[in-house]
């Protein structure tokens, strides 16, 4: 084998490996959460509750909203794939349930030296 066929062979694996990880992650850049908020606004038949910071998130079933209520403060666990949040769980949060999102922010400033 030449030089140049070396060459082209390794450019060639390279790139398919550079691909392949690229792939692997996937189409978008996608994280779960949990927050804790008030409702805003729930469309039923759309399945769609908003919180009051503005949130939206998309039933999976219109029964998983079936026992949630506008004003009331809940606890959500939900995924998102870069274009939608979709619910997971809801239920109503408790006294000792603190109001945002976790475990992706945390109150404060940060300092990165």
């Amino acid at each position: 084998m030449d030089t140049r066929s070396t060459l082209t062979l390794g450019l060639a694996l390279g790139l398919t490996l550079v691909a392949g990880a690229a792939r692997a992650d996937g189409p978008s850049a996608g994280y779960g959460a949990q927050e804790v908020g008030t409702i805003r606004y729930i469309n039923r038949a759309q399945s769609l509750v908003v919180l009051a910071n503005g949130t939206e998130l998309r039933a999976p079933d219109p029964a998983m909203l079936s026992h949630i209520a506008e004003g009331q403060m809940v606890r959500v666990d939900f995924t998102n794939d870069g274009a939608r949040s979709v619910i997971n769980s809801i239920e109503p949060a408790g006294p000792d349930d603190a109001i945002g999102a976790s475990p992706t922010t945390e109150p404060g400033p940060h300092f990165h030296g």
